[in-house]
């Protein structure tokens, strides 16, 4: 009789967490983190509307999303016109890089750009853009040092699984205190 309430304990249990993870995921609002990638004709690092002659936007570059706690990767292609945008995206601080052909282009801006998408910080991210040049000669620009460390929220997922592991070391003390008594 007793493995029988711990069993049944035990999967209710377990459902419960189910449950509780599949609502948290499900609350999470969704956001997007869109840009483009053109051409840097004078290595400069800025190509986006710059009135420069020839800085187009460039197809086919890759473009990878990385969460940020690097449990998600996302890969895209610019298109034809150049931008790329990622949709349904989770809350976290995205790292957005351009990964071009090496043989080809040379990425001349600050590369990888963040996206902090969060509600506080708007869900839609926009203008994460890039700069790239031909060959092996350009001017690379570096981030500044000191760029942001990523940013920590306390999310619904969080704060339920915390509650869940509370119930569930209650419940475990419970049935040691009634397992001692008789």
């Amino acid at each position: 009789m007793r493995n029988w309430k711990r069993t049944s304990l035990i999967v209710i249990s377990l459902f419960a967490l189910l449950f509780i993870t599949a609502a948290a995921y499900a609350q999470q609002e969704r956001g997007s983190i869109r840009g483009a990638v053109y051409q840097d004709v004078n290595g400069d690092g800025r190509c986006v509307e710059t009135g420069i002659a020839g800085e187009v936007p460039v197809e086919g570059i890759t473009i990878e999303f990385v969460s940020s706690d690097g449990e998600t990767v996302q890969t895209l292609y610019t298109g034809s016109n150049g931008t790329y945008g990622l949709v349904a995206v989770g809350q976290s601080y995205w790292e957005v890089t351009a990964k071009p052909d090496p043989t080809k282009w040379i990425v001349t801006s600050t590369n990888p750009l963040f996206a902090p998408v969060f509600p506080e910080n708007g869900l839609v991210q926009t203008g994460y853009n890039f700069c790239v040049a031909k060959g092996a000669n350009a001017i690379i620009v570096l981030p500044e040092s000191g760029a942001p460390a990523a940013q920590q929220t306390g999310s619904l997922l969080l704060i339920a699984t915390a509650v869940f592991g509370i119930f569930l070391f209650t419940m475990g003390a419970g049935l040691e205190l009634a397992r001692r008594r008789s």
